[in-house]
């Protein structure tokens, strides 16, 4: 093996090592989020629906999605959500997390949902 190619090898190792790790050490979770780091968002809700993430909400002019985790919570049923938040201003707060997979934070997790100073969902 020449020194070029073994340069070109090892390079090539070393990218996929650190990709990896920053993959790894990245990956957001309901156990790495802290409930300390989360943001407020007050925001009409368009649409409330089941999806592969868990309870999904669109809200109107805004881009991302914003979800309940189904597996681990006790939820109320999108049915009933859509029932009572679609076209409402409602309050969210959700988690601060940031990941090389989602870079853009597209998805937030819903850590609880108020209508009209009344908690509709709480993740606590």
């Amino acid at each position: 093996m020449t020194t070029r190619n073994f340069k070109g090898y090892a390079g090539l190792v070393l990218a996929a090592v650190i990709v990896a790790a920053l993959l790894i050490s990245g990956i957001p979770g309901s156990r790495k989020a802290t409930h300390e780091k989360h943001t407020v968002k007050t925001a009409t809700v368009e649409e409330v629906k089941e999806g592969s993430a868990g309870i999904i909400l669109h809200l109107k002019n805004d881009p991302k999605i914003y979800f309940i985790d189904t597996k681990k919570r006790r939820h109320p049923s999108a049915a009933e959500l859509q029932r009572q938040l679609s076209g409402k201003e409602t309050r969210l707060v959700v988690a601060d997390n940031w990941s090389p997979l989602d870079p853009f934070s597209s998805m937030q997790e819903i850590e609880s949902i108020e209508l009209e100073q009344h908690t509709v969902f709480s993740a606590h």
